[in-house]
């Protein structure tokens, strides 16, 4: 009786192994559909936050894995997309929707500074509110034969903060030329208080917005570039 009891059960094992292994097929193939899903709804989501079409957002992840994006990996993907347009039309469209993004967050910041100072007025009205606290480095865009160039670095080293130059366009001697001018000494350049660099990358464009020059960048952390007024 338990010789028959044992292949009775030793029949029905490749049964129930067959419907187990069935069922985790079915719940890895749920899983990867899940999966899919999520990622779907999140490139949506981004696509949507940046006012980008499905089109746009595929060719802006098809940029992003190629070697002419190697030194954009902190770039919004309007500016990515605005750098590598198809045509002038494409490059005009994407160029407004990133103005427009630009001022909404320009705004949201300027409002933010207008409800700390009035928060700091009405809760320490004794107390002078603690000023802006400057970069430690700021990446300056200058052209050759620019005095007023020459007095933003002038400025910004009399608050010791450190001056990364960029000339847009020039030589090696032109940009020489105008270090003399601005006093640069070789110990700054030494110490890399200073550097001179041509602007060879576009970053004016792509992290200054190719706002009028003298005009200075610094890093606000998480690889995002801001615009600073001189202090």
């Amino acid at each position: 009786m338990k010789i028959s009891i044992l292949w009775a059960m030793c029949a029905l094992l490749p049964i129930f192994w067959v419907g187990a292994t069935e069922l985790e097929r079915n719940q890895v193939s749920q899983t990867n559909i899940e999966h899919n899903q999520s990622r779907s709804l999140s490139v949506s989501q981004d696509a949507q936050y940046w006012q980008l079409s499905q089109a746009d957002w595929t060719r802006y992840e098809q940029l992003m894995q190629s070697p002419l994006t190697y030194d954009m990996q902190e770039a919004s993907p309007l500016e990515v997309l605005a750098q590598f347009a198809r045509s002038d039309t494409e490059r005009a469209r994407l160029a407004e929707r990133l103005v427009a993004f630009d001022k909404e967050r320009t705004e949201g910041l300027l409002a933010l500074d207008v409800a700390y100072r009035a928060a700091w007025a009405r809760l320490y009205p004794n107390l002078k509110p603690i000023g802006p606290r400057l970069p430690e480095r700021v990446a300056l865009f200058v052209r050759a034969g620019c005095d007023t160039c020459v007095d933003a670095l002038k400025q910004w080293r009399s608050h010791g903060v450190a001056v990364d130059v960029y000339m847009l366009g020039g030589n090696n001697t032109e940009l020489q030329a105008w270090a003399s001018v601005a006093g640069v000494r070789h110990s700054d350049v030494e110490k890399q208080w200073i550097t001179l660099n041509h602007d060879t990358r576009a970053l004016w464009i792509t992290l200054a917005k190719g706002k009028p020059v003298p005009v200075a960048i610094s890093e606000q952390g998480g690889g995002q570039w801001s615009v600073v007024a001189l202090p």
